[in-house]
């Protein structure tokens, strides 16, 4: 009996099944929604006129430039999705991912891997003069919001950080922005640029507000940017 138990506890622990929606019904929108939404309400995830692309770049948390491969509908062909967990607690940030991740692979037969790909990218460095941000005060919940309209974007955040402002300006700029800044801990900042400067703009460009507004600044150069590859992806059956 005593072998049996040290043979027994020797045995390494067997990993924990990653979640899956109970159960998930997809249709192809009709077109009459033009606009895309995702909303997680308890343990229901409702997605609207939504391009498997869309649904890839949220279950992986990465930029479209990061994605490569994949069908010619990949992001011309959109799916409305009700899924739910079948408990009422609400879904995190990181198991939506995960569920995400497991629905895609279940319906859509997707499957990725990953490949770190040499690129133009920006370095996000401390500009000469030393930070112009401070360290966000505690206990304050965090939050970021971007809004762009004719001659005037505003990026404002709150107990962010930089890794989070460093994706959000490659959001910006189409181009993977890799945190060189060596900074850690949340931070607070707001950046005003105008999207599409012109001599007479009243705001500068997003690379000139970045040094002016919180000093820093992105360099050009050539790094790996991580990349999620598409090996196979396939229309989902309705139901």
């Amino acid at each position: 009996m005593a072998v049996i138990a040290v043979w027994a506890l020797a045995q390494p622990a067997r990993a924990q099944p990653s979640p899956a929606f109970e159960a998930a019904s997809i249709h192809r929108n009709p077109g009459i929604s033009l606009n895309t939404g995702m909303q997680v309400s308890g343990g229901k995830l409702t997605a609207t006129n939504a391009s498997l692309k869309t649904l890839i770049r949220n279950a992986y948390d990465i930029l479209s430039f990061q994605l490569a491969g994949g069908p010619r509908w990949l992001d011309t062909e959109m799916f409305d999705i009700v899924a739910t967990t079948g408990h009422p607690a609400k879904i995190s940030a990181d198991e939506l991912q995960s569920l995400l991740q497991n629905l895609l692979a279940d319906r859509f037969g997707l499957r990725v891997h990953w490949e770190a790909r040499e690129s133009s990218v920006y370095a996000l460095v401390i500009a000469k003069d030393g930070p112009k941000f401070k360290a966000s005060p505690t206990a304050r919940a965090p939050g970021i919001n971007t809004r762009k309209g004719a001659g005037q974007a505003q990026m404002k955040a709150v107990a962010e950080p930089l890794s989070i402002l460093a994706g959000n300006l490659g959001n910006q700029l189409g181009r993977f922005v890799l945190d060189k800044t060596g900074l850690s801990g949340v931070y607070d900042w707001t950046l005003e640029w105008d999207p599409d400067p012109t001599a007479g703009s009243a705001l500068p460009s997003l690379l000139t507000a970045v040094q002016e507004q919180l000093g820093l600044r992105l360099e050009a150069q050539k790094g790996p940017m991580q990349t999620l590859v598409i090996d196979n992806a396939e229309r989902p059956s309705e139901n």
